[in-house]
């Protein structure tokens, strides 16, 4: 940052964090505040986002960049990042920054932390003392996964990494952290409730805390659960926060606990190297009966079809399969494989495959795999009404990024899975996060159960339950709504349940 010279104009202490990006001296910031008429750090945001920063003479295009990344003002839909991409990354820098001797605690914060689908950047608080603040600077700087700092204030420092991710790291003492992690968890209309409720009880929030409206003086900030106590209401899990009214909220308290991962029994979605996976079916149950010993199945869904050419497994080899796998589970000494497959969903929202195929399998799942662009509500509830099919595959057809989801009128798409006693899907792969969180909380509702399953073609992709299970999470579903957190013999009970249902 360029250093205020002696003759230089004072910046106001209203614009203060723009002095702080790197490479803006005070004449220019005078500059920015007469030329757009800025006098509040909201006034400039409101400018940037209009596009008068660059009618500002002087200002260069890396100025006026740097600018845009301290603000949180460079992301767009475009730069947006998968959910997984930005945990990974985010992982890895809090890997380091515990590493650092003066690093006291250290948490991922803002929509990462709230687990949203994509993610614009990587926030980060970090618990550490006034006096390590120079300390922690210099080593961050010093990363080798640091491009560049372009800005740094009394407790903030915003990083652009080598991968041209961003990284806004906040600084707080103890007193302070778990306000902090709170408010800058966000999200911003979260944070304005909990400023509501603080007014109302003579308080104000903010991130150094709860403090009493007329002395100012600190009630609470060391823990998150403090601010939670003092507001009189009970703790929201952070994939929760989001811009809900009063009366949502105060439903979320209700619930007992989110689902977690380690609650799921199993992934009732695999494909292996029968289809279009690329590892056989002993190597996956070798690999998920060691790396989630919480597992107590796993079913093997290949794409079964006739028509298509490719990567697929043809109707006449299920036996073949089914004969491999009773092979795997007699070495294992219990059935921990479970026989399924997934088939299309024709246009007229028949299953492809015959129903002497169909009824061979433990679980059935049908998947859209064709006509994104119609309305596709008739086929869904078509496929709803099949006897034989348990579960609808990725039901909103989206691939984030790529493709939008299909037309459907999900009121009658929900009801029908409700009506018939389907499952509908969360897909975990991180392209696709199908159904989205919104889908989920409108389908819980209405009654509908949901399988959490990965969609893997290869090991690497079993971690993606997690993502699930944060989807899960900030649908508000419980254990309850997630089928594969029950037992087989649930499951087998949810299938004969729907049976009774068709032959009503």
């Amino acid at each position: 940052m360029k250093r205020r010279g002696k003759n230089s104009p004072a910046i106001p202490a209203s614009l203060a964090p723009l002095g702080h990006v790197k490479d803006i001296t005070a004449g220019e910031v005078q500059a920015i505040q007469e030329t757009l008429n800025v006098n509040s750090i909201r006034e400039l945001v409101a400018a940037i986002s209009n596009g008068l920063l660059e009618t500002v003479q002087g200002i260069t295009a890396v100025q006026i960049k740097n600018i845009k990344r301290a603000f949180k003002l460079y992301k767009t839909d475009d730069t947006r990042i998968p959910l997984w991409d930005a945990r990974v990354a985010g992982q890895e820098l809090l890997r380091i920054f515990a590493q650092f001797p003066e690093v006291e605690k250290v948490a991922l914060t803002g929509s990462l932390r709230r687990c949203k689908d994509t993610v614009g950047d990587i926030d980060i608080l970090i618990q550490a003392t006034e006096a390590d603040r120079r300390k922690l600077l210099y080593k961050i700087s010093r990363m080798p996964q640091t491009e560049s700092i372009v800005a740094t204030g009394p407790h903030h420092f915003c990083v652009v990494l080598r991968n041209q991710l961003q990284a806004d790291i906040r600084l707080a003492t103890r007193k302070h952290y778990g306000a902090s992690l709170l408010y800058y968890t966000g999200s911003v209309p979260y944070n304005q409730y909990l400023e509501k409720l603080a007014g109302d009880k003579g308080l104000r929030f903010g991130p150094l805390g709860l403090t009493d409206s007329q002395s100012g003086e600190y009630v609470a900030g060391e823990q998150e659960t403090d601010i939670f106590r003092h507001l009189g209401i009970g703790y929201l899990d952070p994939e929760l926060r989001e811009g809900y009214e009063e009366k949502t909220y105060a439903a979320f308290y209700q619930i007992p606990s989110l689902v977690t991962f380690n609650q799921l029994k199993g992934d009732m979605q695999i494909h292996t190297d029968w289809s279009d996976g690329t590892e056989s079916i002993a190597a996956i149950a070798r690999y998920l009966s060691h790396t989630f010993p919480h597992y107590q199945y796993i079913v093997i869904t290949d794409h079964v079809s006739g028509k298509r050419p490719n990567h697929v497994l043809p109707p006449e080899d299920l036996f073949r399969q089914a004969e491999e796998i009773d092979r795997i589970n007699a070495l294992m000494g219990f059935d921990y494989i479970k026989k399924g497959l997934e088939t299309d969903i024709l246009e007229n929202g028949a299953p492809e495959l015959a129903n002497d195929i169909l009824l061979q399998a433990d679980w059935v799942v049908a998947s859209i795999h064709t006509d994104f662009a119609r309305d596709n509500t008739d086929r869904l509830i078509r496929a709803c009404e099949h006897p034989a099919v348990h579960c609808i595959g990725h039901p909103s057809g989206r691939m984030i990024g790529m493709r939008p989801p299909y037309p459907a009128d999900w009121n009658a798409v929900f009801e029908a899975a409700a009506r018939t006693g389907t499952a509908l899907e969360i897909n975990s792969r991180p392209n696709r996060l199908d159904l989205n969180d919104a889908l989920i909380h409108q389908a819980i509702s209405r009654g509908v159960t949901l399988v959490i399953n990965s969609d893997a073609r290869t090991l690497s992709h079993f971690d993606f339950m997690k993502l699930g299970v944060s989807m899960a999470r900030r649908g508000a579903c419980s254990k309850r709504d997630i089928l594969n957190t029950w037992s087989w013999n649930d499951v087998e009970a949810f299938k004969a349940a729907k049976q009774r249902l068709a032959q009503q």
